[in-house]
């Protein structure tokens, strides 16, 4: 933002009286000139929209457009700088991306670093000598047990997503048994269904799986296991980077363990699938 400031700094004695108003909009309100067309921001001072352009133009930039994506990137870094631990040193010269990308690869080395095979073995253990596994979320990473419940059904044949709210919840709740599997993924915000669909689920006396974010998690007094996978809400946006390669580990090592139950499963559905055509031949496609 000090660059841009600057130039119009040294700009602003030989700016028209229109563009003056401009400029004072990249310094008193950047956010309408990150977020608004060039139309918008010169109603905003009562100025025309060539004007705005002009503007951008002497300082610079090509036009309004790369002067906004310049604002819209500047005003993010800082918002990230905010964030950040006051310990956290971020580079001058890195972009915005690659910070976002940074903390995302410090989550998953912590999870490299703090899992233990051994748990993780367990985990797999479970998975492969459960009569039943159900897969229960919180709504923000329901795609994450989709996922899991959709490969799990697909390699062993034995999964159900048990999602509260659904019709058929309480049904499936009151069919948990002793020799059942519940895997819950936990993260905040935590949901109180979540915590009392693993509490009813351990009172059946069924198996209770957790991964979430730390050990003190709502979950957790309620789980025989307990996995952590870091996470961050980067601008309140939640990353569910680490848990995902969570998952995916624990998909490989059951692939592995059960190899040939997975493989003759995935055979079945990859017949059919080629049976009815699922998916697009870029070999046949090449021939036309």
């Amino acid at each position: 933002m000090q660059k841009i400031l600057q130039k119009l700094e040294e700009s602003y004695p030989y700016l028209s009286a229109g563009q003056k108003k401009v400029a004072q909009l990249f310094f008193e309100e950047p956010s309408v000139i990150a977020f608004s067309s060039a139309l918008e921001a010169g109603k905003h001072v009562n100025v025309s929209e060539s004007t705005v352009i002009r503007l951008t133009q002497k300082i610079g930039y090509k036009g309004y457009t790369e002067a906004q994506h310049m604002i819209q990137r500047k005003l993010a870094e800082e918002r990230w700088r905010k964030i950040q631990p006051e310990n956290k040193e971020l580079s001058e010269d890195q972009t915005f991306l690659h910070n976002l990308l940074d903390a995302d690869i410090a989550n998953i080395s912590k999870l490299k670093e703090t899992l233990k095979e051994e748990n993780l073995l367990k985990v797999v253990e479970h998975i492969s000598s459960a009569r039943k596994i159900y897969v229960t979320s919180n709504f923000f990473s329901f795609g994450l047990g989709h996922l899991f419940v959709q490969w799990l059904n697909m390699a062993l044949d034995n999964t159900e997503m048990l999602m509260q709210g659904d019709t058929q919840y309480y049904q499936q709740l009151s069919k948990i048994g002793e020799q059942d599997l519940v895997l819950a993924l936990a993260f905040p915000r935590y949901t109180k269904n979540i915590v009392e669909t693993v509490q009813t689920s351990k009172l059946h006396g069924a198996t209770v799986i957790s991964i979430t974010d730390q050990p003190d998690s709502p979950v957790a007094a309620y789980s025989d296991l307990v996995l952590e996978a870091a996470m961050n809400s980067n601008l309140k946006i939640d990353s569910f980077t680490a848990a995902l390669s969570l998952l995916t580990s624990i998909m490989r090592f059951v692939s592995v363990k059960d190899h040939d139950k997975v493989n003759k499963n995935v055979q079945r559905v990859e017949k059919l699938y080629e049976e009815k055509e699922i998916f697009f031949d870029s070999q046949q496609a090449n021939r036309f």
